[in-house]
């Protein structure tokens, strides 16, 4: 495999980059992060009543805070360029698809950290009032980040499939939501799973046969998965296993839940399987992104 030049990576990164800063917009997204992000944490009657320095209350709704920011975030990453046509003037230069991505992968993760660290002041806030624990404002960080690098991986995507950032942002929040849902709801797991099977059969017929009617076998794939989750629930249920118990499809696709891999960071544990998680998860939907990037070239 060749290797990608970091040169072209940083070069695409910091073009999206300086064009999110030098965007009113972009200080937009910042301030309403930061005040969002603070609101969920202090303005909370619980907040003082613990009468501990932490970050638990924030944690129980960045997941689904970061659902709605970071499809903000990248929704114009592809679909701008592609309405502008500017798409095409980079896909002429002389660099790889995987540069590309990746570039933009990291300017669009890169705006995430700036306003992450903006939101530091909420430590500072932390440490006017008590004393917080280095180690877990640094796992609880931590873990905020790399529900980002996951999830701008998701908006990134989402925002290659349309040229409408309307339509990119609406996508990103349906795929990050489904995987912060479904932690919290066992038939969210399973319309996760179908999604996953419908999304997987479109993209086989995608390699296999170019102009097979792609949204056709996605959609019956996804009726089949279906079938087999349904079927599954009616298994359980006519085995007479306890009540709520969860079926084998939904607890398969449960894995796949965001809040429950952040929530050992939260309480100031960094495991080796979480972060591999979030990383794999990443390493994945941009292998996708530039796979659909290189189809265009064909």
């Amino acid at each position: 495999m060749a290797r990608l030049d970091a040169q072209v990576i940083g070069a695409v990164a910091r073009k999206d980059l300086r064009t999110a800063l030098g965007n009113p917009t972009g200080y937009v997204f910042l301030t309403l992060f930061v005040g969002l992000t603070a609101a969920a944490a202090f303005l909370q009657d619980a907040f003082f009543s613990r009468n501990l320095a932490d970050l638990a209350l924030l944690n129980r709704y960045m997941p689904e805070i970061l659902v709605l920011f970071v499809p903000a975030l990248t929704m114009g990453a592809w679909a701008d360029e592609r309405r502008a046509g500017t798409d095409e003037l980079l896909l002429t230069l002389p660099v790889r698809d995987g540069e590309v991505v990746l570039g933009k992968y990291l300017g669009a993760l890169g705006m995430f950290t700036i306003a992450l660290g903006f939101s530091i002041v909420h430590v500072v806030v932390l440490s006017t009032l008590g004393t917080p624990d280095p180690g877990l404002i640094f796992s609880t960080y931590l873990g905020y980040w790399m529900m980002g690098v996951l999830f701008v991986a998701v908006g990134l995507l989402a925002s290659m499939m349309t040229a409408n950032p309307t339509v990119a942002f609406v996508l990103g929040v349906l795929g990050c939501g489904g995987l912060v849902v479904g932690a919290r709801q066992a038939w969210a797991a399973g319309l996760l799973g179908v999604a996953v099977f419908a999304g997987f059969g479109a993209l086989v017929a995608l390699v296999l046969r170019p102009r097979a009617p792609r949204v056709g076998i996605g959609a019956g794939i996804g009726a089949g998965s279906a079938a087999l989750w349904w079927g599954t629930d009616l298994a359980t249920r006519l085995a007479g296993d306890a009540d709520g118990a969860v079926p084998a499809f939904e607890s398969l696709f449960s894995l796949l839940a965001v809040p429950d891999h952040f929530a050992p960071f939260g309480e100031g544990v960094i495991q080796l399987g979480d972060v591999t998680f979030f990383v794999a998860f990443a390493a994945v939907l941009l292998y996708l992104s530039a796979f659909l990037l290189g189809r265009r070239h064909w």
